[in-house]
């Protein structure tokens, strides 16, 4: 009996590579869905892949789930900022999905500094009035000084603390030209970023340039902020967000 118990462990380890080859490969997929979906304005295709998601997340390995959480948490983000024919009322639904999954996210591992940093990023999503700021914005603070803490040169995080800094009120530690100079630290950072498995998020290398195209906007900065958004179409090629809404956006503010 403990023969023929060594031989299917032999075995299970054996497959072990495969079932992570095949895993890291699903997550690709799931990756190039969001990019894909939010790009051509077709959020019923990220509510199909978190129904994909879930079976991933309920996985008995600790690192799919983890990252089928955080997936799963990022394409409700997606959905709550991305689509403007989504009501206010839906876009509501999906931020608290998107903590939800966040949250679920850390819990299964505390270090996993991407999920702390855009569990931060939503409850700052939250904080949109007097009541609400008191109640999250002290846990969006929370979750980002934890992100920070964990992985200070992890572009992902960076970006997102600055676009913190870029919506908060300055009597919250809002600042126009901090949230710059972090957009800038995260650009510098994702020239030589290796992510750190197959599982891990990639996103942001372009969108970086938007963000700070965007930073410059509202410093009144236009010929900076034209350079940035050329930049984020020299690294994708025909970028939506950019082409359709930001430079759109300048040309009007610049006139």
């Amino acid at each position: 009996m403990k023969y023929l118990v060594s031989i299917f462990l032999c075995l299970c380890m054996l497959n072990l590579p495969y079932q992570l080859s095949a895993q890291a490969k699903q997550f690709a997929d799931i990756r190039q869905t969001i990019e894909t979906a939010v790009d051509s304005l077709q959020p019923g295709k990220l509510i199909t892949l978190n129904n994909r998601l879930t079976s991933l997340a309920e996985s008995g390995n600790s690192k799919v789930q983890k990252y089928a959480y955080y997936y799963r948490g990022y394409s409700y983000y997606r959905l709550q900022s991305s689509f403007s024919n989504i009501s206010e009322d839906q876009k509501e639904k999906y931020i608290d999905q998107a903590v939800e999954m966040f949250e679920s996210a850390v819990e299964l591992d505390s270090q996993f500094a991407e999920a702390h940093a855009m569990l931060g990023s939503c409850y700052g999503i939250k904080a949109s009035g007097f009541l609400s700021g008191m109640k999250y914005g002290p846990k969006s603070d929370a979750s980002m000084e934890k992100a920070l803490d964990i992985a200070p040169n992890n572009p992902h995080v960076v970006m997102l603390n600055a676009i913190g800094k870029l919506f908060k009120p300055s009597m919250f530690g809002g600042s126009t030209e901090g949230a710059i100079e972090g957009f800038k630290k995260a650009v510098d950072l994702y020239k030589n970023w290796q992510p750190p498995n197959a599982f891990a998020p990639r996103w942001g290398n372009a969108e970086v340039y938007a963000w700070l195209g965007q930073g410059y906007m509202q410093a009144e900065k236009y010929d900076q902020a034209r350079e940035a958004f050329q930049k984020a179409l020299e690294v994708k090629p025909g970028y939506p967000w950019v082409q359709k809404k930001l430079l759109p956006e300048l040309d009007k503010k610049a006139e």
